[in-house]
């Protein structure tokens, strides 16, 4: 059984194994104390062969930074890697380490140690709970069962899809974050160019949240809000 939270936090949603079973994917209710607006339980499978890739898991995402919220991670068990900061420094976090917190406009990427003795398990949640674009439980839901499937061959990558699905939780990409002669063009131009695929996603009929990754209760209360 996986590690429980600290504050002792129930699953209220999976678990989903995904990216061919190497990643294990919990929603829990966060704590009142965390002002989260999702709270994720995720285990790497360290004897799978896509962790030991680390950095080349398909789940490790581009080097990415978020506007108005901060993602805060704490490793229950075993060890993760993280690429922080415009110098894009590389870390190893364990258990002893405790919480730690990514502001906004922090440039960061994680992924799992390719020769960790054990699996890792970590909690990941995103606050404060009180702001626009924010990233929740249905946000996190669609782009990591869609980012799986495509990896599994289920669908087909549809750039489109994902840049609107990204666009909504106010995440930009990071290209050359060590270029400081390029100033904020570094998530200016990759934030733009995310900007215009979405628009053109929602011109074909697309949506941020896709039906099939989705609950008919929230898909119908997402529908409802955009059309008020």
């Amino acid at each position: 059984m996986a590690p429980e939270s600290p504050l002792g936090e129930s699953v209220i949603s999976g678990p989903f194994s995904l990216y061919e079973g190497s990643f294990i994917l919990e929603f829990l209710e966060p704590h009142p104390s965390r002002d989260a607006t999702v709270l994720i339980r995720a285990t790497y499978k360290h004897d799978h062969p896509l962790c030991k890739q680390g950095k080349g898991h398909p789940q490790a995402p581009p080097l990415h930074l978020h506007f108005n919220q901060s993602e805060t991670f704490q490793v229950l068990q075993g060890q993760v890697a993280t690429v922080e900061g415009w110098s894009v420094t590389t870390k190893v976090y364990t258990r002893e380490d405790g919480p730690h917190e990514i502001k906004p406009w922090v440039p960061h990427s994680f992924n799992p140690v390719s020769d960790s003795p054990e699996d890792t398990v970590l909690l990941v949640w995103a606050h404060p709970d009180d702001v626009d674009e924010m990233m929740d439980r249905v946000f996190f839901t669609n782009l990591l069962m869609y980012v799986s499937d495509v990896h599994e061959k289920k669908v087909s990558l549809n750039p489109f899809q994902i840049m609107l699905t990204q666009h909504v939780s106010a995440t930009a990409m990071v290209w050359f974050p060590t270029a400081t002669w390029l100033g904020p063009l570094r998530w200016w131009v990759p934030w733009k160019v995310q900007a215009l695929f979405a628009a053109a996603g929602r011109l074909m009929g697309l949506t941020p949240m896709m039906k099939r990754y989705t609950s008919d209760e929230e898909f119908a209360e997402i529908q409802k809000t955009k059309r008020t």
